[in-house]
């Protein structure tokens, strides 16, 4: 295999003699095996962490290690799920410096057969591993960045070696003797020092990495997330947690005391009878909640540090107390679940599937049997609004948020995700990117021109569960991605149901209607993607503007389309951008709106932009062109790159001729004229079409002949040309004659009419004949 070395290519040989069938899916510089699934061992009567242990040491060389490198693994934990399957976890150690993200998981089936690995560790070190910041210089950056109003303690601190999150730098940024770069991706590596703080009011941790060279906070996030042996205390509206202790006498006259507890348990029931959970962490610990945070609180959270439920009691206007919904609680119980587990960051991708996971399991507790209920908090939020509800998995963008990918919300460029300024990177809104894709896979529907078939709840939760507990589980907090979950959970299914059955094709087509991977089984659909590098400077004040062109060859029908644009410009009301289809639509696509960042990078779709309703039905096929317009002064930009990306219905394309001879007069120097006209009754779309004519005629020079097509649009086929020349015996072609073009892609269906007048004295004629041979696609949704 290209880029691997010698003992690389010599490990995978030994993986390949024991199933051929395994895959190898690599980093992009070939270091490491990110993901192998297959049978990667023999069996073996060993436990789990020796089975482990002994794959890792056998397959040492398949990861392209630094030579010398000092490293440890460190077993984290191994579990046994419901099935009978277990899983290791490792985290890696360099020098005795524990690495942020640094997991290896070992996946084995009851045989004792490895049947998965995924690997998430440094293969080199290029730092210095001695910290020029002292522990106690680290804790007071941290303490300056909280401010002194604030007090914190702070609890924990330690070294760590940390990746950056990954960076991706565009195609303008380099030139490679004079050819673009599509794309550049790295992850900076650094000493830190991780330092949580901890606020004195009880709020849950916040942390903090600081460069344990140069001092500066690269990374910040908070863990504050918005058993049967169970607590419930009452904060008397205070912020001290957790309270006082309520006994049953006493939970018996507060009626929210009372909705937690048993709420509490149900979740508790839920997880243990469905899975054999014991516990959020498996262990038989204590549920614990506090009621009546504070006054008119309306939040509820499970705070990591303090490893407890927090319940305010809302202000009776916007929320009433969030104990009482038991939706509300299942979601901040599987909050915690995911706390022991995959330990997401509270922040960005990552946080915002830590907010789906914790709906999708709240929707599956709240609902017995078949799901009814897809809404999140309906019953304690706006009580004097009826209807209304925090989410709706089944239809997102009801209460704002996206349901695709190309919708996902961004902080602006150098923007830090915060809990309070941006909602730690807008995780409660993209969570609904992610809730669509649950929703789809147990009910199923076309979203984005995509089918899904749906499986039961049973076998989704199932693979939910396996997905959050096992295939994300880390050893460390961790940044996870949409693109790792979604893995995570076609890895659970694999194991669960295998690969070739309709729960796999649920998962992955489901993700693939919200953007996120390739969907499989598409029938007569199928994906187009072009895109185009202008990279040329936008004039300032120019309506006139940049035009760039992409072609698309590709014969079929749209049925969903999605334009991204990569545009950087310090002052995006100035701009004004219009997508043209080969059908002759104009589109636009932004017009001089408001924007805080600097640059215009993404998507737009059939939900951003309903005009490209228009585009579905079209062909594909021909020249789309995309114009960007500077309509004020003073700011000048560049016109970097942008794309197409289709689904496309494969149509078969049909023939249809029609052919009359009317023998009419053609009355002399008459503006009048006459009209001869063919109906067609079937209804496709034009790919391309002929248009025959026979007119006896002493001088052609005199004559006009129009042709008016179903859709009103009139198309001149002569016009008093030919001097000297007599009779107008023709064939036109969409093929030859562009005048034509414009009938292509519209409706056949229709009276077609030819017109022909004699607009100068001195001759008569004859229209003979006259005919069509149409080329068209026809598609069974349109007929």
């Amino acid at each position: 295999m290209r880029g691997l070395n010698k003992k690389q290519e010599k490990a995978v040989g030994k993986l390949k003699e024991i199933d051929p069938e395994s895959e190898i899916f690599w980093d992009s510089r070939m270091k490491i095996p990110k993901f192998v699934k297959g049978t990667l061992s023999k069996p073996s009567a060993g436990n789990p962490e020796t089975i482990a242990r002994k794959f890792l040491e056998e397959y040492r060389e398949l990861p392209d290690m630094q030579p010398g490198l000092d490293e440890s693994l460190e077993l984290f934990t191994t579990e046994t799920d419901f099935s009978g399957f277990h899983h290791v976890i490792f985290l890696q150690h360099i020098k005795g410096i524990p690495v942020f993200e640094g997991s290896v998981q070992v996946h084995i089936n009851p045989a004792g057969e490895v049947i998965a690995y995924k690997d998430f560790r440094l293969t080199e070190v290029p730092v210095a591993l001695e910290p020029k910041i002292k522990r106690e210089e680290a804790i007071e950056i941290v303490h300056r960045d909280i401010g002194s109003e604030q007090a914190a303690m702070v609890p924990r601190s330690k070294l760590m070696l940390f990746r950056d999150s990954e960076i991706r730098l565009s195609t303008s940024d380099f030139h490679l003797n004079k050819l673009h770069l599509k794309e550049f991706r790295f992850k900076k590596l650094h000493l830190v020092w991780q330092v949580e703080s901890i606020f004195a009011e009880g709020f849950a941790g916040k942390f903090h990495f600081i460069d344990a060279h140069t001092g500066e906070q690269l990374y910040t996030f908070s863990q504050i997330r918005s058993a049967l042996f169970r607590k419930t205390y009452t904060a008397k509206n205070e912020s001290i947690l957790p309270g006082e202790l309520l006994h049953e006498d006493q939970l018996a006259t507060d009626e929210v005391a009372r909705a937690a507890h048993k709420n509490m348990g149900i979740v508790y029931d839920y997880y243990k009878n469905t899975f054999g959970r014991d516990s959020y962490d498996n262990k038989g610990s204590p549920l614990v909640s506090s009621v009546h945070f504070l006054v008119n609180y309306n939040n509820s959270f499970w705070s990591d540090y303090h490893k407890q439920l927090v319940f305010g009691d809302g202000d009776g206007f916007r929320w009433r107390p969030m104990a009482l919904a038991l939706d509300i609680v299942a979601h901040e119980l599987t909050h915690a679940v995911a706390a022991q587990t995959a330990r997401f960051v509270y922040s960005e991708e990552a946080g915002a599937l830590d907010e789906s996971f914790a709906d999708v399991f709240a929707t599956f507790i709240s609902n017995e049997g078949k799901i009814e209920n897809w809404e999140i908090g309906e019953g304690v939020y706006t009580p004097f609004h009826p209807g209304d509800a925090l989410r709706d998995l089944s239809d997102p963008p009801r209460f704002g948020q996206p349901d695709h990918i190309d919708n996902y919300v961004r902080l602006a460029p150098g923007e830090i995700p915060d809990l309070h300024k941006n909602r730690a990177g807008y995780i409660h809104l993209n969570s609904g990117i992610l809730n669509k894709a649950a929703y789809l896979t147990i009910k199923g529907g076309t979203h984005y021109g995509i089918k899904v078939k749906g499986i039961s709840r049973a076998k989704a939760e199932k693979i939910y569960y396996l997905a959050l507990t096992e295939y994300l589980s880390s050893a460390t907090l961790s940044r996870w991605t949409f693109r790792e979950a979604r893995y995570s959970l076609l890895n659970a299914c694999r194991q669960l149901y295998g690969e070739k059955g309709p729960e796999y094709a649920a998962i992955n087509n489901s993700w693939a209607a919200v953007g996120l991977g390739t969907p499989k089984d598409l029938g007569d659909l199928f994906l187009v993607e072009k895109e185009a590098f202008p990279g040329v400077p936008i004039p300032d004040l120019s309506p006139d503007g940049i035009l760039s062109s992409i072609y698309v060859p590709t014969d079929g029908l749209v049925k969903d389309i999605r334009v991204s644009v990569n545009i950087e410009h310090p002052y995006l009301r100035d701009l004004r951008l219009m997508l043209f289809t080969p059908a002759g639509s104009r589109i636009v696509l932004h017009d001089r709106q408001a924007r805080r960042d600097r640059s215009l990078v993404r998507t737009y779709n059939l939900g951003s932009v309903p005009a490209l309703e228009t585009c579905v039905g079209e062909r594909a096929w021909g020249r789309w062109n995309l114009k960007v317009e500077d309509l004020a002064r003073e700011h000048k930009g560049s016109f970097r790159s942008w794309g197409l990306k289709f689904l496309i219905r494969k149509v078969g394309k049909e023939e249809l001729k029609r052919e009359i001879f009317p023998f009419l007069k053609v009355p002399d120097n008459d503006p009048k004229g006459i009209e001869s006209s063919i109906e067609v009754e079937r209804r496709g779309k034009i790919v391309s079409f002929g248009v025959s004519l026979e007119i006896t005629h002493p001088s052609i020079r005199d004559l006009e002949a129009v042709l008016v097509i179903p859709s009103g649009e009139e198309l001149v086929l002569h016009n008093r040309t030919g001097y000297g020349k007599r009779d107008l015996k023709k064939t036109f072609s969409t093929e030859s004659d562009e005048f034509l073009l414009p009938a292509v892609n519209k409706e056949m269906k229709g009276i077609w009419t030819l017109k022909v007048t004699d607009r100068e004295a001195g001759n008569e004629g004859n229209l003979d004949s006259w005919g069509m041979c149409i080329t068209y696609e026809s598609d069974p949704e349109f007929l």
